[in-house]
């Protein structure tokens, strides 16, 4: 009779058996083997693929005796390499007589592969310090491969990509522009002093928000530096033809920037500075009522309104604290150009707030750091905070209009 071999088949009565016929191992135990199991074929392939270039390299293969051979070998030496799959021990580089051995699949010096410095930048750019990189990276690989500072070295890398991004074209074609200024400190040759970062936020026609670009500032937020931070986006193709709006704080160098980048251009300053400003006018008692009340200006229906609630807030409290009447109006114009624009962009376009969150992320990534090394490691950081926002907001909203019922839904997510 002849023996019939069945083919192995599993069902839902007989999975539980045929799991107690299979070796028990744990998982760990299984990832640990697979681990060096392909860290040990990734060795040897290392090494024959270095073994077929130095043969290309003296025109002969080992021990061939060839009177058109161009080079010799001259042994080994070992050298360990971080990659992907972890790290390799004692891997076998073969070496030439004259002249240094320049390997295609393992460049000089190199002891991380490309995939690990593009992971740890990518980390960086995602928000991790520079000193919690080695400690996201050790329960993968099981050691301490990397410090702080070789991180740090790393993300020199990120200088060619913040050249780029301060280079690149920018397009006409933002409605609305936020400006504002934000300090960090950063070493000088003789101390550490407050550097300040100006920064110009933007969304276009489509709905797409967008960190435009942002300058380290000798002068601090004076005019000179907002002039030649403007004139800079200017020349980059920001003419500013479909500019409906800037919003900006108070300060007076910005403001007078964009009259001369921007003639054509209205300047909405921001509430909460404002309010800030008029609070400081007043005694500490009086500061809630008033400013409580001065809220009903911006949170009327129409301009129209607005006005109307100014004329009964300073009705009141004209008599009781004229500075801080005096302070509102000398910009109540500048104030009120939020109302100009669609009805459900009102509340975002009111505030420097936007702009404000985008700082609130800068300073938890920078939290850490007491003090900057230099303006390049500024830059980094900022670059990498950008970056990583603009990547998130890549999305556009659909077009903002004062009608649109899926325009009040979208812009809450400004």
């Amino acid at each position: 009779m002849n023996n019939i071999i069945q083919e192995p088949y599993f069902t839902d009565k007989d999975i539980d058996q045929r799991w107690k016929e299979v070796a028990v191992i744990s998982r760990e135990e299984l990832e640990d083997g697979l681990s060096k199991a392909c860290l040990l074929n990734l060795k040897r392939l290392l090494e024959t693929t270095m073994d077929i270039e130095v043969q290309e390299l003296a025109g002969a293969r080992r021990w061939e005796h060839n009177s058109g051979r161009r080079n010799w070998r001259n042994g080994t030496y070992s050298r360990s390499l971080w990659t992907a799959f972890g790290w390799i021990n004692s891997l076998n580089v073969p070496r030439v007589r004259n002249g240094g051995t320049d390997l295609k699949i393992i460049k000089r010096y190199e002891r991380r592969s490309s995939k690990i410095n593009k992971l740890i930048l990518e980390m960086f750019l995602q928000g991790v310090s520079t000193r919690k990189v080695k400690e996201v990276l050790k329960p993968l690989y099981q050691e301490e491969m990397i410090s702080a500072t070789t991180v740090s070295h790393i993300s020199k890398e990120l200088d060619i990509e913040v050249e780029k991004f301060h280079r690149k074209t920018i397009s006409d074609n933002y409605e609305y522009i936020f400006l504002d200024g934000i300090y960090l400190k950063a070493r000088s040759p003789i101390k550490s002093m407050k550097r300040c970062i100006l920064v110009a936020y933007g969304i276009k026609e489509d709905g797409t928000r967008e960190l435009i670009d942002f300058r380290l500032a000798r002068n601090g937020e004076s005019q000179i530096a907002w002039e030649c931070f403007l004139t800079s986006l200017y020349n980059r193709g920001l003419k500013g033809e479909n500019l409906v709006l800037v919003v900006m704080d108070g300060n007076r160098g910005s403001y007078n920037a964009v009259d001369l980048i921007w003639p054509n251009v209205k300047k909405q300053r921001c509430w909460a500075h404002k309010l800030r400003n008029v609070s400081n006018k007043l005694p500490k008692k009086l500061q809630k009522p008033c400013i409580n009340e001065a809220r009903n200006i911006y949170n009327a229906a129409n301009k129209h309104e607005a006005i109307k609630a100014y004329k009964k807030w300073e009705k009141v409290w004209g008599p009781i604290a004229p500075k801080a009447v005096e302070c509102l109006e000398k910009d109540l114009e500048d104030l009120l150009y939020f109302y100009e624009c669609p009805k459900v962009l009102w509340k975002k376009l009111r505030t420097t707030n936007l702009i404000e969150r985008v700082f609130r992320e800068v300073r938890r990534r920078t939290r850490p750091m007491s003090c900057f090394t230099n303006t390049q490691s500024v830059e980094r950081i900022i670059f990498a905070v950008f970056n990583r926002q603009n990547n998130i907001w890549r999305k556009p909203f659909k077009k903002i209009t004062q009608n649109s019922e899926k325009s009040q839904k979208h812009i809450g997510q400004f």
